[in-house]
């Protein structure tokens, strides 16, 4: 069983994050790439189509992107860039974003003008919530529910859709029974192997993630992590965050991450799709959109107050946030965040990282330092 969760962390390595989309296309269906969590999945594969989330080239060089991109502007789209114009992502069919960003809004304009991949399409997300912007969220939602069916060819029926909501429901319930085993004294497993499955999640067929990880349960369950005594049980943050390099990167300066709030992690599958009967689209949209999200959305309090919660049901020590570099919603909600910790006597680290692993040394000096911080606090109070 190790073996089989070691292979499942590891679906998103270079080497073997295109396996399950280039198996899907043997199998004459197609692949629609996705850039971040709020594009509702559920329609996509509703229609036959596999919503495959998009990895950017962990290299250094970008040498093609950086013709069209200036240095100082979003590295994961930098990074995603290149994978489209070095042909890595060529059996990549389509892209749906949102507006998640100007960034974001650049890729997509510079993919429409290299016309890499054949069908693109970017759907409006208000900043804010409330009911007008739900209101316009759920057109939004109906809007890319048509191209999806125009370019499939597909009528997405009503039954099949709410197949797929208990499918991702599913989904979301195994990965919250799995976070449920962080919170123990010894975790079931580490920050880095849990970015790794959420990783996973995003890119296999979902039945059969959930099979595979349905059968890991009782395993992991069982399963403890090396003994911690001492070490900080740290919650980490962060958004692009897709390399389990930098989590490890944590977790060898001597800490236990026991919780996230990335993207790639607990943000994609934390909330259910609720009230589902009436009005499907619209429960969609809800769940997608009304969530404490990134930090794009101005709803930073209700983001706060849930890594609140977090912390204290993780019992987790301090905070280590690695910020993508050129992500400026990021950078804005930090000094937010920092008062909030400073005002609950947390401690908050929160650093700057390029988009592939990259200033190792620099980085894990910072968070030694941080973590003996830390340390020194809780013997304090201990004795």
């Amino acid at each position: 069983m190790e073996e089989k969760f070691q292979t499942l962390i590891h679906s998103n390595d270079p080497e073997n994050r295109n396996k399950w989309a280039l198996e899907w296309k043997e199998q004459g269906h197609k692949v629609i790439g996705l850039l971040d969590i709020y594009v509702p999945e559920e329609i996509i594969s509703a229609a036959g189509l596999l919503p495959w989330r998009i990895t950017g080239t962990w290299d250094a060089a970008v040498p093609r992107a950086a013709v069209h991109r200036p240095s100082m502007t979003c590295r994961y789209c930098t990074h995603v860039l290149e994978s489209f114009m070095n042909g890595d992502l060529d059996f990549v069919d389509g892209l749906v974003t949102t507006q998640i960003d100007d960034d974001f809004k650049r890729l997509y304009d510079v993919l429409n003008y290299i016309d890499k991949p054949g069908f693109l399409h970017i759907m409006y997300l208000p900043h804010t919530t409330s009911k007008t912007t739900l209101d316009m969220w759920k057109k939004s939602v109906n809007s890319f529910k048509e191209a999806i069916e125009t370019y499939s060819g597909n009528k997405i029926d009503p039954d099949e859709l709410q197949r797929q909501v208990l499918i991702y429901n599913k989904m979301r319930a195994l990965l919250r029974e799995v976070y449920e085993l962080r919170k123990r004294e010894v975790p079931a497993l580490t920050g880095a192997e849990a970015l790794g499955l959420t990783s996973a999640a995003r890119i296999m067929p979902r039945e059969l993630f959930n099979e595979q990880l349905e059968q890991l349960i009782p395993y992991l369950n069982e399963r403890k992590i090396e003994k911690s005594d001492g070490k900080p049980r740290i919650f980490m943050g962060g958004e692009w965050l897709d390399h389990p390099g930098y989590v490890r990167l944590v977790e060898n300066a001597g800490a236990t991450v026991v919780m996230d709030e990335f993207d790639t992690g607990s943000q994609y599958f934390w909330d259910i799709v609720y009230d589902t009967s009436d009005d499907l689209l619209g429960a969609l949209a809800k769940r997608y959109m009304m969530r404490p999200g990134l930090s794009r959305m101005a709803q930073w309090e209700m983001q706060a107050n849930r890594n609140l919660a977090w912390m204290n049901e993780f019992n987790a020590d301090g905070v280590v946030e690695l910020r993508s570099l050129y992500s400026l919603p990021l950078d804005y909600r930090y000094l937010f965040m920092r008062k909030i910790y400073d005002n609950n006597n947390i401690f908050y680290l929160s650093l700057n990282r390029e988009y592939h692993l990259s200033g190792q040394g620099m980085l894990q000096t910072r968070i030694e330092a941080f973590l003996e911080m830390v340390e020194r606090k809780y013997r304090a109070t201990s004795v």
